[in-house]
């Protein structure tokens, strides 16, 4: 992973896309990424909700790297497109 990738996230079935912007290498072996996410109001909801029962700011703003997963760009939106075409179709 590196700054820049762009990135996906599945936070308790919500669906996150967003784009690296900073990396950081800690002693514990683990590295820890920043992300800028994109039309993200749905975890932002949910986080807003959780916040408001437990008090506190329960927004996450680092990420473990296991935590996200580099993804191909072109290769999901031909994957979403083949996918409607299909259902259009078919369905």
């Amino acid at each position: 992973m590196k700054v820049s990738d762009i990135v996906f996230q599945n936070y308790q079935g919500i669906r996150r896309y967003g784009v690296v912007t900073n990396l950081e290498a800690r002693k514990n072996n683990w590295s820890f990424a920043k992300v800028k996410w994109f039309n993200d109001e749905k975890y932002e909801s949910a986080m807003d909700f959780i916040n408001e029962m437990r008090g506190g700011d329960h927004y996450y703003h680092e990420y473990r790297i296991d935590e996200l997963v580099v993804v191909e760009p072109s290769r999901e939106v031909d994957s979403l497109k083949k996918c409607t075409e299909y259902a259009e179709r078919n369905l």
